[in-house]
């Protein structure tokens, strides 16, 4: 557990080392399970050249590591002047509703954005435990859908339930297709007293990271 706190505040250390850099507004980076950066995103400023700003995270984070990071794992989304008080588009749960039927179970589920705009998903499926999970993300997924438009694809590759700590959670795997290309994204959320509404979390806890950035580029 110390190894992980310490692995967790070294990253946020070199978040903040990136973001400290000039014109740069915002910095996300994901790791491996092993730890090592696989994946750095930033959100800066449209004063100056992309290449730029990337030579610049190269060079602070090789002073900060000490080692050379590829850059081809940084990405960089730039804004206008204008909206780059804007950068935390993250969606938030709304509501959630849910109805039973004979053999089937329905879920709503309602996402706000930080507009105040919301976004309505639905789905159905099977009256069983791993329906009702499965129901529950399909229909977060749905709600997404909505905000990313025609730009983005998503689907729901798996959904389980695990121990951890004497805790019981839920796992989903995402996949998101971006022009032609997949990425994978795993997200996680503590079982607490709704399995559904833990099951939405679990679906934003994958994606919200990404939602920021893929806006961004695609309104650059």
């Amino acid at each position: 557990m110390s190894e992980n706190i310490d692995r967790d505040q070294f990253i946020r250390h070199c978040e903040g080392v990136i973001k400290s850099i000039k014109d740069i507004i915002s910095a996300k980076i994901i790791t491996t399970p092993e730890g090592k950066i696989s994946e750095i995103h930033v959100i800066a400023g449209s004063k100056r050249n992309p290449k730029q700003i990337v030579r610049d995270i190269e060079s602070a984070l090789i002073a900060t590591l000490g080692s050379e990071i590829d850059h081809k794992k940084i990405s960089v989304a730039q804004v206008n002047s204008d909206n780059e008080s804007i950068f935390d588009v993250r969606l938030k749960i709304d509501s959630i509703g849910v109805k039973n039927f004979k053999y089937n179970f329905e879920t709503t589920v309602t996402l706000s954005d930080h507009n105040g705009n919301i976004y309505e998903g639905n789905a159905r499926g099977p009256v069983s435990n791993y329906g009702r999970l499965r129901t529950a993300a399909e229909a977060t997924l749905s709600a997404i859908q909505q905000y990313l438009g025609e730009s983005f694809a998503l689907s729901l590759e798996d959904i389980i339930t695990f121990k951890i700590g004497g805790r019981e959670a839920v796992g989903v795997l995402i996949t998101m297709l971006i022009e032609g290309s997949e990425e994978h994204f795993l997200g996680s959320a503590i079982i607490k007293l709704d399995r559904v509404e833990s099951t939405v979390a679990a679906v934003l806890n994958a994606v919200n990271r990404k939602i920021s950035f893929l806006i961004k580029e695609n309104t650059v």
